[in-house]
């Protein structure tokens, strides 16, 4: 009789143990991150700075432009966070009921011109454009990129050089027609991560473009339902937002931001921590 008793005291254990598995699965999980391609030159090095302070953790990004990932979050591509090159699309993502938390802005990207080296950028600045040795100008896509959109808003205040444009779908072909085929292009200042270092020479081969011609590149984020369980998740959030995820956002082509309040939007936690909580407020820039 004793024995029947402690068998089933441990088949109790046993499902009771299974039962908490499979609850604290969603929690433990990698967290999965849609990313705009700009920030595939910035998020290695916050992701290597966050599994150091948080090794238990995991996150696996899908970079691709912020227009295409709303596309397929809308057609019904499952995600925890959605970190887009505006705050238009995730804004649209909100409407639409396909995530949990309005936007909120992680940083603000920042625009430059590449140019062939053998121009004189340094004394003609972005008039450097009109210059008969350019024949083609790489511009992203604005129909889905952001950062495309704001190249067009440059030449349409300077009132120039728009038959030049050839529109490229990705950052890699862009940078490959900049350096190795003789055109002026558009880029987000992060992607100087991506140039020879010796062709990333300010002045020379590189300016950066007034903001005042252009309307403020402000990116920002959305959370799911499901993202909101997830911890991973919720970690790789305020290590975003903290001073150290900023700074690295810094030191990479983007102007950091600072959080002045918090609102009531909390993260789903099985354990509750101070950390539970991630601030969705309006943005100052620093």
């Amino acid at each position: 009789m004793h024995k029947i008793l402690i068998i089933l005291f441990l088949l109790i254990v046993q499902l009771t143990n299974l039962s908490a598995n499979r609850g604290d699965s969603v929690y433990k999980k990698p967290a999965s991150i849609l990313a705009a391609s700009n920030l595939k030159f910035v998020f290695p090095q916050i992701i290597k700075e966050f599994y150091k302070k948080y090794p238990n953790s995991s996150v696996h990004i899908q970079y691709n432009s912020s227009g295409q990932l709303a596309d397929l979050i809308l057609e019904g591509k499952k995600y925890d966070i959605f970190f887009a090159a505006n705050s238009e699309y995730p804004k649209k993502i909100y409407k639409a009921k396909k995530s949990a938390t309005k936007q909120k802005v992680y940083t603000r990207g920042l625009l430059i011109l590449f140019v062939p080296s053998n121009l004189s950028l340094s004394e003609k600045g972005i008039k450097t454009l009109t210059d008969k040795k350019i024949k083609n100008i790489t511009v992203a896509n604005k129909a889905d990129a952001p950062y495309g959109v704001a190249s067009m808003e440059v030449l349409n205040n300077l009132k120039c050089c728009k038959n030049k444009v050839q529109y490229t779908s990705d950052i890699a072909t862009a940078i490959d027609n900049v350096i190795w085929h003789g055109d002026a292009g558009f880029l987000s200042k992060s992607a100087l991560y991506m140039i020879p270092e010796n062709r990333k020479i300010e002045g020379k081969d590189w300016i950066e473009i007034d903001t005042k011609l252009y309307q403020p590149i402000m990116q920002a984020y959305v959370v799911s339902k499901q993202g909101q369980k997830n911890e991973s998740a919720r970690k790789f959030l305020n290590f975003i937002e903290s001073d150290m995820g900023q700074e690295i956002f810094g030191a990479n082509g983007y102007k950091a931001i600072k959080s002045k309040s918090s609102s009531d939007v909390k993260f789903c936690s099985k354990k509750r921590d101070s950390t539970s909580t991630i601030l969705f407020a309006n943005d100052e820039l620093k």
